[in-house]
């Protein structure tokens, strides 16, 4: 089927648009559908070849969600957890009230992934042979314009929801003032992004399935040219109940949606992370019924007592005077806290995240960049193969709002020709991965790559860390100031020599 074809059937089939594939997370068993398995064969003898029929459980958006709000945790309803009854003088058996809790170890999981991969801007750059001095001034603009419409926060919004919820888009569009912007559609804020491709994997057709506030639902479909709205409600609608609006084009010469699908930040982790809270609520549960000491008085001891500095003064009257009064301790959990602290271990391993506290921190001062580069490698490594994944996604921005920001200049009349110089503009976009750092050893190479002229004054003053946005400005003002009094000097001592 060509890709016509393929889009004029999916179009005209409601229930064939809104196919998606689904979220995977384990399966129902460990062993294989391939009868090969496990027998042996020579290295050099062949087999007939068979299609895969591997098969996993569906996990659904939704429970993505709720994995990820503490409150909604299946340890908060879980009837299966043990509790603590006591006897009562009359016989009979009261349970002891227990508080269950989560944890946000979802969220913490999350946000450490987001800054590693989103804590620095993106990388622009200028590609090709020898850009004129038009080509620099364009490329100026355009990063000027980034900045200006906050991409860099749009991007980070993205890659949030698509860690969250399993993917997410950018749709960019002109708004009431032909200005090229884009907003963000995520599940989370009820939007079903539907992909299609062609038998060579290239994308066909971006579809957002939604309804409004009055339970309408809506799918637009958009391809290079145009965005295909459906309607379940309203007059002219077809024999399947979906009316089909007029095309619009959209305005852009691509599909103007940025999509990226794949695993949420604390995929691999889940089920050590239940099992972490399962055992942290049974822990407290125990240390409630058994987790106070106890004063322990033996002896024959007066009922009346005395008052010394503060402290009660017990006396007592036995004969052998081996009377005694001590604080008896419940007796340590050992076992248990171990067993949380090695499944949180496993958990910043499956995660590839590594959780840092307080009382992590042994040493002061500033520490070396080496050290930090070491604690943080699990986070460093999952955060460069995020850049790798996302990078066809960070380029459609780039070409998408390229493109936007060369019609709105000539429309608002600042640049005539944008479109035509814009188009012959290679600009690449990439992520550049974040951590944390040694400001002192940063600084200091700054000034070594000055030094040593592969760096220039300007890039030294806005990369590093001590800065502040006007700081260039300041250092102009400073030079004008001093050359003002070093001819104010000059003028001084020739009128000193004048006199003498």
């Amino acid at each position: 089927m060509t890709r016509k074809k393929k889009k004029l059937y999916l179009l005209r089939n409601v229930d064939a648009l809104l196919q998606k594939k689904p979220f995977f997370r384990g399966s129902d068993t460990s062993s294989v559908n391939d009868v090969s398995e496990g027998q042996t064969a020579t290295v050099t003898e062949t087999r007939t070849a068979r299609l895969p029929k591997v098969s996993k459980k569906i996990i659904t958006q939704e429970k993505f969600l709720k994995e990820l709000d503490p409150m909604s945790h299946d340890v908060l309803f879980d009837n299966n957890l043990p509790s603590i009854c006591v006897k009562l003088e009359d016989g009979g058996y009261q349970e002891i009230k227990f508080k269950r809790t989560s944890l946000a170890l979802q969220e913490q999981i999350l946000a450490s992934h987001v800054i590693y991969l989103c804590g620095n801007p993106c990388v622009l750059s200028l590609r090709g042979g020898n850009p004129s001095e038009k080509d620099k001034d364009n490329y100026s603009t355009i990063k000027e314009y980034w900045v200006d419409r906050n991409m860099d926060g749009w991007r980070t919004k993205a890659v949030r929801s698509q860690l969250s919820s399993g993917d997410s888009g950018l749709l960019f569009y002109y708004d009431y003032k032909n200005r090229v912007k884009c907003r963000l559609l995520s599940y989370e804020d009820g939007y079903v992004i539907i992909s299609h491709n062609d038998k060579n994997g290239d994308r066909l057709l971006e579809s957002v399935y939604y309804a409004d506030s009055n339970g309408v639902e809506y799918i637009d479909s958009y391809d290079d040219k145009y965005m295909y709205r459906m309607r379940n409600s309203g007059e002219n609608a077809g024999e399947d109940g979906w009316v089909r609006e007029t095309p619009v084009k959209h305005g852009f010469s691509e599909i103007p949606l940025c999509t990226k699908r794949g695993n949420v930040a604390w995929d691999k982790a889940q089920s050590l992370i239940e099992i972490y809270e399962i055992i942290y609520n049974i822990f407290f549960v125990i240390q409630k019924r058994n987790g106070w000491g106890i004063l322990y008085i033996r002896g024959n001891l007066s009922e009346t007592t005395k008052k010394l500095a503060g402290n009660i003064i017990l006396q007592d009257k036995s004969m052998d005077g081996n009377g005694s009064a001590e604080f008896k301790a419940p007796p340590s959990p050992e076992g248990m806290l171990n067993s949380l602290e090695d499944l949180f271990e496993k958990i910043q391993i499956n995660s590839s995240c590594t959780f840092l506290l307080p009382k992590d921190v042994k040493s002061s001062g500033d520490i070396s960049g080496l050290a930090i580069t070491l604690t943080r490698d699990l986070d460093l490594k999952n955060a460069q193969q995020g850049v790798i994944e996302w990078q066809n996604f960070a380029d459609k921005m780039m070409r998408l709002f390229k493109e936007g920001l060369a019609k709105e200049l000539v429309k608002n009349g600042e640049n005539a020709n944008a479109v035509t110089e814009f188009s012959k503009l290679r600009v690449s976009c990439k992520f550049k991965i974040w951590q944390p750092f040694s400001a002192t050893e940063y600084n200091n190479m700054l000034i070594s790559m000055k030094q040593a002229g592969i760096l220039s004054t300007k890039t030294a003053i806005e990369k590093n860390t001590e800065s502040v946005p006007d700081e260039e400005q300041r250092m102009a003002k400073e030079k004008e100031e001093t050359k003002k009094e070093q001819e104010a000097n000059i003028i001084n001592r020739k009128v000193e020599e004048e006199v003498s």
